[in-house]
């Protein structure tokens, strides 16, 4: 018991064993759309996107909306990132009613990485 507890006490506090970036301070916060037009958007649709360059991997995406900033409610949103190895990070906020939804000024995500 006591030889099990001191392996997993070295393999948890070696930093050689650590996941590379693992010692990285966790980062947030908010995206905006690049453009929505001031349109209607139909159920199904893409209702603005923004493409992300640079590290997005690890992250996670959340519709935000504040009544004071703006973004888009009920917005779903779907993040396509095609190869995980820094490649470009689509972001699309889409309508997941039956609704059409009138749209105005940009959606806005709230980001959380890892």
């Amino acid at each position: 018991m006591i030889l099990t507890s001191l392996l997993l006490a070295a393999a948890t506090f070696n930093p050689a064993m650590m996941p590379r970036g693992a010692a990285a301070t966790p980062t947030e916060g908010f995206i905006r759309s690049d453009i929505v037009p001031d349109a209607t958007c139909k159920p199904g649709g893409i209702c603005a996107s923004k493409t992300l360059n640079g590290n997005w991997n690890h992250c996670f995406f959340a519709n935000f909306w504040n009544k004071s900033a703006g973004g888009g409610t009920p917005l779903t949103i779907d993040v396509t990132d095609t190869d995980g190895q820094g490649s470009p990070v689509y972001v699309y906020w889409v309508n997941a009613t039956n609704r059409n939804i009138g749209i105005s000024g940009n959606a806005m995500a709230k980001y959380f990485c890892v």
